[in-house]
């Protein structure tokens, strides 16, 4: 592994938990390599050019800003939309829909999956929170042809600490049966399931919350990655908006 500590995938293995509606959930700290973690924060997206969201999903409120994001069911395993990101960036994403990190992963967590499905850079500050709340994954009305099985979000703050770690909650979304100690170079993990409340608490003064979330799923279509960044002709999405826009005529 070139950005990943595989180190800390491994130690997973024994501290993964399990809720009692039957899901798998966990956190690893030292997720990535030093010297990568520190490039990685340098070069984290611009959160000012973040898109503010405010709404009721999945039966929580949520409030907080959204960046770049690849959703397979709309971007049709093209990133060509995020070309702009730093290199390493673009490597960080690669490696994470690796067959040798799906499968590391994959055994450490307990989780089955194929391939990564969902890739998108999130920022609080403060004020803003995530209320309890189930994901699309496994709600029937949301239902997609790449449902995921297993969410990841990934901590990129600057310093140690911090009170708005995810947390999970049980069945009555009040009680917390886990919530993320630290928000640098951690992360926090678990199974997609419809008991699977979480959600985080509001951030308060002085504290931000720099995420990206990541999800995977049973869908065997991978992101075409290594031919996708800057293609223009034969870029399926593109060809897709393109044709929209000669029916509209």
């Amino acid at each position: 592994m070139n950005f990943y500590n595989s180190d800390s995938i491994d130690k997973l293995k024994g501290e993964v938990k399990k809720a009692p509606s039957g899901f798998n959930f966990g956190y690893a700290n030292n997720l990535f390599k030093d010297e990568v973690y520190a490039e990685l924060i340098k070069t984290f997206p611009n959160v000012s050019k973040f898109k503010f969201v405010d709404k009721m999903s999945g039966g929580g409120h949520k409030r907080f800003y959204v960046g770049p994001v690849y959703t397979s069911g709309t971007h049709l395993g093209c990133v060509c939309h995020m070309e702009n990101l730093p290199e390493i960036w673009k490597k960080v994403i690669q490696e994470s829909a690796s067959p040798e990190f799906m499968e590391m992963l994959s055994e450490a967590s307990g989780v089955k999956f194929n391939s990564l499905c969902n890739f998108g850079f999130a920022y609080g500050n403060e004020g803003c929170r995530q209320e309890a709340h189930i994901d699309g994954a496994v709600r029937e009305e949301e239902y997609g042809q790449h449902r995921s099985t297993i969410a990841l979000l990934l901590y990129f703050n600057e310093k140690e600490g911090g009170s708005s770690g995810t947390c999970v909650y049980g069945t009555d979304r009040k009680t917390v049966l886990f919530q993320a100690p630290g928000l640098r170079n951690s992360m926090a993990f678990f199974e997609q399931h419809t008991d699977a409340w979480h959600g985080f608490p509001t951030v308060p003064a002085g504290e931000d919350r720099r995420v990206i979330s990541l999800s995977y799923s049973l869908e065997k279509d991978p992101i075409v990655l290594k031919t996708s960044w800057g293609h223009k002709l034969t870029c399926k999405r593109r060809l897709k908006d393109f044709a929209k826009k000669i029916l509209k005529r």
